[in-house]
């Protein structure tokens, strides 16, 4: 685990159960809590994987954060920057937007930090 609580071994990442986590599949608003996050990488690609579960329906939801520059700094951030998710803590809420990107595929768009319920 590094400095910010992100998973970074093969070890910590099995003690967690990932693979029951969907990746998200439609567009809305979600209220979740963040579970843990891990590091991806494909090739030259670099990521955070967030590990979300839905507030009303418990599902386990997976979202990717790629590295933006914000305000001079890089961050591993949802589309509109409005969060460093590479230094938020687990077990805090959040509201989670899901929009289409170029693709077509489901993406984070934003998140905003919610109060405890």
């Amino acid at each position: 685990m590094n400095e910010y609580g992100v998973l970074t071994t093969q070890e910590e990442l099995a003690a967690h159960d990932l693979d029951t986590y969907e990746t998200f599949d439609e567009v809305g608003v979600y209220r979740c809590r963040l579970d843990c996050r891990s590091w991806y990488q494909n090739g030259r690609i670099y990521g955070l994987v967030c590990y979300f579960t839905d507030l009303d329906d418990e599902i386990g939801w997976q979202g990717f954060c790629f590295r933006h520059k914000v305000d001079g700094k890089e961050i591993y951030c949802p589309q509109d920057g409005s969060v460093d998710f590479e230094r938020a803590e687990d077990g805090s809420l959040w509201e989670i937007t899901i929009a289409k990107n170029k693709k077509g595929k489901c993406t984070l768009a934003s998140a905003k930090r919610l109060e405890a319920v």
